[in-house]
């Protein structure tokens, strides 16, 4: 499932009672890998008024108007699943009444319907550490010793054996291969390089660009589905 299919929370009016926890998403930024997430909780529903408190740092009255992804957590017997909905935050009122009669400063955002919440996620990207026997390999510039650490849809970590030389900003060309299946390519700018502590191998982070729009989404298919996988064994797991 991608984060634009809509799915359809069950026992709505349980998510949005008061004390439920919710997360609001000010930003993300893929260039960066970044994302913004703030934890709130529920003060009250009123009509199509939902009503969060307000965050920490507080989000800014310059918010206003601007529509946001709200977020919740959905428990799937023990494995907890986010799911969300673009809402508009209408106000910042300063003095919203709690049933002890306290005045606090909430975060007013249109309420959601059943079926307005798509599943999302809490990170930028879900990142893959690589398991022997996963069948996925990188190659990066010249380097013939680059080995595959873990992976998303927006960069990976590669340890590099040897006197490799490797600079950060530095542009490397690369293919992430899917044994059996295909590969993705592009350029991979480094973020970040380390010497292992054995003194042998560097460790570099990995931003992925310059990618062809079918190689995006055929990473992001297999980072979902190689995740999927995992997470079935994980409940299959519980059987045993």
């Amino acid at each position: 499932m991608s984060e634009d299919t809509p799915f359809r929370v069950p026992n709505l009016a349980e998510r949005l009672a008061s004390g439920a926890k919710f997360f609001v998403i000010l930003r993300k930024d893929p260039l960066r890998e970044r994302i913004d997430v703030r934890t709130s909780e529920v003060l009250g529903l009123e009509g199509d008024v939902l009503f969060l408190a307000q965050t920490e740092p507080p989000v800014s009255r310059e918010v206003v108007g601007a529509t946001l992804e709200l977020a919740t957590l959905l428990d799937e017997g023990g494995a907890l699943r986010p799911v969300g909905y673009a809402a508009r935050l209408l106000d910042i009122p300063e003095d919203y009444p709690l049933p002890d009669h306290a005045l606090v400063p909430a975060l007013a955002f249109s309420a959601p319907g059943p079926e307005d919440f798509f599943e999302t996620s809490l990170r930028m990207h879900y990142r893959v550490p690589v398991e022997e026997g996963m069948g996925v390999l990188v190659r990066l510039g010249s380097f013939e010793t680059a080995e595959l650490l873990d992976f998303s849809a927006g960069g990976a970590r590669v340890r590099l054996h040897g006197d490799a030389q490797v600079e950060v900003g530095q542009s490397l060309p690369f293919q992430l291969l899917f044994l059996g299946s295909g590969y993705a390519d592009g350029d991979g700018v480094v973020r970040s390089v380390q010497r292992a502590p054995d003194g042998g191998s560097l460790l570099l982070g990995i931003f992925f660009t310059n990618m062809e729009i079918r190689d995006i989404r055929y990473l992001e298919r297999m980072v979902a589905r190689i995740v999927s996988a995992c997470r079935q064994r994980e409940r299959d797991a519980e059987y045993l």
